[in-house]
């Protein structure tokens, strides 16, 4: 009887385990999209930051009413310049993870603190490099990085040595590629050496170069390349059609 109830007992230890990992995202499995939101949160990006803190749950739930599956992550970067303010962080990183409260929290605690920032490059090439190493999923499983910032990497305007953890952007892409993973760049400013910067990474990847001219149109635009990449934007567009939202419509046609 006490060897039943062992096995019993191990059994359910090992299911409760099981079930915790593939709650956090921390085991690799099979999901329908793994998509990792990599946000600069230096000063300038503030209320791009702020736009995806208040539709963060309305994100997820367009996302999940037609996919289900979906795992999302976050990488917040600042830049290597900004060691001197207050609770700096290089980057802050939420897992892939399955667990829409855990993302909620993550993107609205004040430990995601938003930084000065500077005129100059942004880590990018830092955020790639923790973003390439997370732990995605399964090789079929559709991948991507929707990199939301407004200056380029260490490198596309100042020397690669500026970066202290010797990460060069292009290597990182170059990872990124291999495994796999898709890159859509969102530009904030119209500076020109980020725009062609991110366009490359875009284009390395099979992903999708974007241009936001509307702070408001930023949540609809994440909505729609999740849904892009898991098959269901026409199905999106047409309950937007449906609803005689044109406005919505509009946001996502650049991801025709």
């Amino acid at each position: 009887m006490d060897t039943v109830q062992a096995k019993k007992a191990k059994l359910l230890k090992e299911m409760g385990e099981r079930e915790q990992h593939l709650k956090s995202g921390r085991l690799v499995v099979e999901s329908s999209l793994d998509v990792v939101f990599a946000i600069d949160t230096t000063g300038s990006m503030e209320s791009y930051i702020h736009e995806v803190r208040d539709n963060i749950i309305k994100i997820m739930e367009e996302v999940f009413e037609f996919t289900q599956g979906v795992r999302m992550g976050v990488i917040a970067y600042k830049d290597h310049g900004d060691e001197g303010e207050d609770e700096f962080y290089l980057t802050k990183i939420l897992p892939l993870t399955f667990d829409k409260k855990e993302i909620v929290e993550f993107l609205r605690s004040p430990d995601l603190h938003i930084g000065v920032g500077g005129d100059g490059a942004e880590a990018v090439e830092c955020a790639l490099y923790d973003a390439a190493n997370l732990n995605w999923g399964l090789s079929k499983t559709p991948k991507v990085i929707v990199l939301v910032g407004d200056k380029p990497a260490h490198g596309v305007i100042d020397s690669f040595r500026a970066c202290p953890r010797m990460k060069d952007y292009r290597q990182e892409v170059e990872v990124i590629k291999s495994k796999g993973i898709k890159i859509y760049p969102i530009l904030c400013n119209n500076i020109h050496e980020t725009e062609s910067s991110f366009r490359w990474m875009a284009s390395e990847t099979d992903g999708t170069f974007i241009y936001l001219d509307d702070i408001t149109s930023l949540s609809d635009i994440l909505t729609g390349i999740c849904l892009k990449e898991t098959g269901k934007l026409l199905e999106y567009r047409c309950k937007l059609l449906e609803y005689g939202d044109k406005v919505r419509l509009e946001h996502i046609v650049l991801l025709n």
